[in-house]
């Protein structure tokens, strides 16, 4: 999925999600002809509440988690920012599946050491 891609989802999500609380119809197309509109709290109106609704939306769709410190004015205020920055994410999470984590591969060469349930402990 291209950034492309990626920026047209952020804007139909927000657009969807806008009209859904309002019970109306919000127009999300290009946003990069009209100036001002890919500030996604100036074209959709996001309170700080529908942010955090909007982010945990976009987690949901494309798979991801967005930790809190990617999670600043630069990321957040732009549409195309934040479209590159699930692109990055989206590309590091393909990259990472292709090899085992570490926990993965640990668990493959050492022994698990099995802990007795509590009530044995006592």
């Amino acid at each position: 999925m291209d950034v492309e891609q990626i920026l047209d989802i952020v804007h139909q999500t927000a657009a969807e999600m806008m009209a859904a609380k309002d019970g109306g119809t919000i127009e999300y197309g290009s946003a990069v002809s009209t100036e001002g509109a890919d500030s996604l709290a100036d074209r959709y109106g996001f309170s700080s509440i529908d942010a955090l609704e909007y982010l945990l939306i976009l987690e949901k769709k494309f798979g991801i988690t967005l930790a809190d410190e990617d999670l600043n004015d630069e990321v957040l205020t732009s549409a195309s920012t934040l479209a590159k920055h699930i692109a990055a994410l989206l590309q590091a999470q393909a990259a990472g599946s292709d090899q085992p984590s570490d926990a993965r591969s640990r668990a493959r060469t050492a022994p698990s050491a099995v802990t007795p349930p509590v009530s044995a402990q006592i």
